[in-house]
Formats: structure tokens, C-alpha cells, sequence
């Protein structure tokens, strides 16, 4: 390959391996296979993944992923959504939209939300593996001068292809794209750090909220039982109650109502959300939203 040959394959024109359009150096990106996605189908992939780790077939089944997500966000959450969780509830930056009652949840982004071009994500509860605040400081021009404030917000990490969900907390289910780690921006300087990163601490309760962190503690004047008490004593009660209801279906010749079918239902889940500290719950609620959409 000549010297003119090199430069051309490097910032000649390549053409999109998605449309077929032409696609210019800074209009694209280098997937797997020697082809090229442009900017404009990018924008159908979700900001959170390396599109040079995918073949074309693959980005091809995320962009449906995508569409799904979309689809799920406009045509059975939103059209029920009166009230629901964000932080911040307005930003210039970004933030965090909880949907509690479908067991997934958005990141605000004022650059792509109102913008008919980029699919809405979405992101199940039983796919976070882990979430904390991070906060980014630069060294002082001066010596012996405090740090300077870069930005902050949270990070989130999803349980990836590759990890071992045995190792976690149950319950967790892995995304099928994202491993990279997710970085929620609330603020990138001293203004919107005083304005914005207090809500970080928000979404950080809100996660612990849902992951019952905090469900096996009692207040300093509380009595009874705490919240782990309680769900797990529903697991054993609904273990003992799904037992007797087989049996009896048994004896009665292995016929079940739908009835039955629904209180042996209803003590499985009581048994799964023992399980998982409450986190199956909302994988029942997400499990439930993703099959409205064909």
C-alpha cells in the first residue's frame, strides 16, 4: 500500500455499514469487521457502549433493543405515569428518573431527551450491580491550595455478559450490551455542585431504597419487626402455603382452579421477594412492562 493509499483508507470516505451512506473521518466510528457506522445511526445506539466491540450484526440487534426500549418508555409507562421519582427534577446536565411501579429507570440527559432521534433508554432495576457518588477534583494552580472542583454525580454499574451473578446479590440479571461503567453527571462546576450533587445522595437512597439495604435496621424508637423481618416471615409463610395448596391439588386429583393457580402464584412471589431482599418485585414489574410490546 502506497504512501496516498494509506492517508485515503485512514481520511477518505468510508460508507456506513447500517445505510449506506457516505460517512466522513469525524462523522464515524470503526466497528468490528473492518466497517464503519456514521453518526447518524449512532445516534440509534445507546451512549453507554463501545460500538467498536460489535459486529454489525450485533449493533443491528441493539438498535431493536433500542426501538423496544423506546417503545416500552412511550407506550406503557408514560401514558400511566402521573407521578414519579427524578433527580433532579429539572437539569441542564443530567439526572436520574426513577419508574418504581415498572422496576426500571431513565437518565435525564438535556443534550438527547426532547429529541425525536435518540430512543429512549431504559435500564432495569435487576440489572445494577453496584452504584456510589464519584467526585472529579483538579490540583490547585497554586501550592498548598484546596483541590478544584471538576464535576460529579453518581456512577453506575450494570451486571455485565462476563460477570458471575452467583457472587452478587440475588436476583440480578445481566444487560445484554452494556459492561462499560456509567458515569451520571449532576455537575461540572462550583455553582451546579452547590445547585445539583446534593441530589446524588437522593439517587443513592433511592437505590438503597430498592435493593432493601437498610430493611434489616431499626430506628431508634421503633418496635416490631423490621422490613426484612416481615418480608421474610411472608417467604415462610408462603413456602408452607404453596406446599399445602400442592398437596391438596394432589389429593383432589391434580385439578387446580384459577384461583388456586393465583394464591400458589402469589406465595411464590412472597418466597422470591425473601429471596432477593424485595428486588424481585421489580423484576415482576419489568418482566410485565417488556411483554406489553410485541
Amino acid at each position: 500500500m502506497g504512501l496516498g493509499d494509506f492517508f485515503k483508507n485512514i481520511f477518505g470516505k468510508k460508507t456506513c455499514a447500517f445505510c449506506g451512506g457516505e460517512c466522513g473521518v469525524m462523522s464515524r466510528t470503526k466497528i468490528k469487521g473492518d466497517e464503519y457506522i456514521c453518526s447518524k445511526c449512532d445516534d440509534m445506539c445507546s451512549n453507554y457502549i463501545r460500538k467498536s466491540r460489535f459486529t454489525k450484526p450485533e449493533l443491528e440487534g441493539h438498535m431493536e433493543y433500542m426501538k423496544r426500549c423506546d417503545r416500552i418508555y412511550n407506550e406503557v409507562i408514560l401514558p400511566v405515569t402521573v407521578k414519579h421519582t427524578c433527580y433532579p427534577s429539572a437539569t441542564s446536565r443530567q439526572g436520574i428518573e426513577f419508574f418504581d411501579s415498572f422496576g426500571m429507570f431513565r437518565i435525564m440527559d438535556s443534550s438527547r431527551d426532547h429529541n425525536d432521534r435518540y430512543p429512549t433508554e431504559l435500564f432495569r432495576y435487576d440489572q445494577v450491580s453496584s452504584y456510589e457518588i464519584y467526585i472529579d477534583e483538579a490540583d490547585a494552580e497554586e501550592p498548598g491550595k484546596p483541590k478544584v472542583f471538576d464535576e460529579g454525580g453518581v456512577i453506575i454499574r450494570l451486571v455485565g455478559t462476563k460477570d458471575d451473578t452467583t457472587k452478587m446479590r440475588k436476583g440480578l440479571r445481566a444487560h445484554p450490551y452494556i459492561i462499560e461503567e456509567i458515569k451520571v453527571c449532576f455537575a461540572t462546576n462550583d455553582r451546579e455542585k452547590e445547585d445539583y450533587l446534593k441530589y446524588a445522595d437522593n439517587v443513592i437512597a433511592h437505590f438503597d431504597a430498592i435493593f432493601g439495604v437498610h430493611d434489616d435496621e431499626r430506628g431508634l424508637f421503633s418496635f416490631g419487626m423490621t422490613e426484612k423481618e416481615k418480608r421474610d416471615l411472608k417467604g415462610t409463610v408462603g413456602f408452607a402455603k404453596a406446599a399445602m395448596e400442592a398437596v391438596k391439588v394432589a389429593k383432589d386429583g391434580g385439578e387446580m382452579s384459577e384461583e388456586q393457580k393465583a394464591e400458589i402464584q402469589q406465595n411464590l412471589n412472597a418466597m422470591e421477594d425473601a429471596n432477593t431482599d424485595g428486588l424481585a418485585a421489580y423484576t415482576r414489574a419489568a418482566d410485565s412492562a417488556e411483554a406489553k410490546i410485541n
